[in-house]
């Protein structure tokens, strides 16, 4: 009998063993998951109609690319709230046109703001006038971009400025708004070994000076963000031949009178095997990442 109580003993103390271990594990692996989503990058291209803006969140920082127009303000609004958005630490405008800071009104009046960024590039509106009032009044720290420039975003996330160059880009276009569109400021952004190609309105014209500067690696990305809401006077063949990307958004709005996305950028896309997001389709398009795969989930 003693020999059986023994062994008992021995079996229960085994097995309270194993099971101390097995919650050990549990719990090791939940905090492995925890923090594991803390430390992705996730990159929103948020539905803000025919125009463009897209969240960046890491490390409980926020990064906003581009305001969307005023039309749609009070739904930018409310969509960086609902993706718990307080504070923007960095803002980053692509050129001074409507439907890029056009929701910039609202972001003044909405959040707090500790950095903005854009291409230098000056504007004669009223909304362009206010943007720079807004700036002074609230002492907001601002800098003007140009290739060479890099921002370290929550310390991981680094956004390397490839364009405009200092020297601007007046001589590239025929009209002034196409001198606008071709001095956006291009910005690939990485996390590890995932990238995105930020392009603005870019068009072919600075598309082109782009592979001249001879450093085609750096124009390679996991996702490109087409230049023009999808305009074929962006993403040329060559152009989207030195990006190589695996996936492509466009951000346009369901039935635009531009006819955005045109269909030899559709084609040209699906010449290089890129899975392409439309948020005039889609609706927002979140792309996750932990610095080596990456996900994309549709909000329709």
């Amino acid at each position: 009998m003693k020999g059986r109580a023994a062994a008992l003993r021995t079996a229960l103390a085994g097995c309270c063993l194993i099971l101390l271990a097995a919650c050990l594990l549990f719990a090791a692996g939940c905090g492995r998951g925890a923090g594991a989503e803390a430390e992705q990058l996730q990159v929103h291209f948020l539905d803000v109609g025919q125009a463009d803006a897209a969240l960046l969140q890491y490390k409980g920082q926020h990064m906003l690319v581009d305001t969307g127009d005023a039309d749609g303000r009070p739904a930018l609004v409310q969509k960086l709230k609902e993706k718990g958005v307080q504070t923007l630490d960095v803002v980053l405008i692509s050129h001074p046109h409507g439907d890029h800071m056009g929701g910039m009104a609202a972001l003044f009046d909405q959040f707090h703001i500790k950095q903005i960024y854009d291409n230098g590039q000056e504007s004669r509106t009223a909304m362009y006038k206010n943007y720079v009032k807004n700036i002074a009044r609230k002492k907001i720290s601002y800098k003007a971009l140009n290739r060479g420039d890099k921002i370290v975003f929550a310390g991981d996330v680094v956004c390397h400025v490839l364009w405009p160059p200092a020297e601007g880009a007046a001589a590239m276009a025929v009209s002034e708004s196409g001198r606008t569109n071709n001095q956006s400021v291009v910005c690939k952004v990485s996390f590890g070994s995932f990238s995105i190609l930020f392009t603005g309105d870019a068009q072919r014209e600075a598309e082109e000076q782009l592979l001249r500067q001879g450093r085609r690696n750096d124009l390679k990305a996991t996702v490109l963000k087409a230049g023009h809401h999808g305009s074929r006077t962006s993403s040329s063949p060559a152009f989207l031949e030195a990006v190589r990307p695996e996936a492509a958004v466009i951000s346009c709005g369901a039935g635009n009178s531009y006819g955005f996305p045109h269909a030899a950028v559709l084609t040209a896309l699906k010449k290089q095997r890129a899975d392409v997001y439309r948020t005039d389709r889609d609706g927002t398009i979140s792309v996750v990442s932990d610095g080596q795969g990456y996900t994309v989930t549709k909000e329709r």
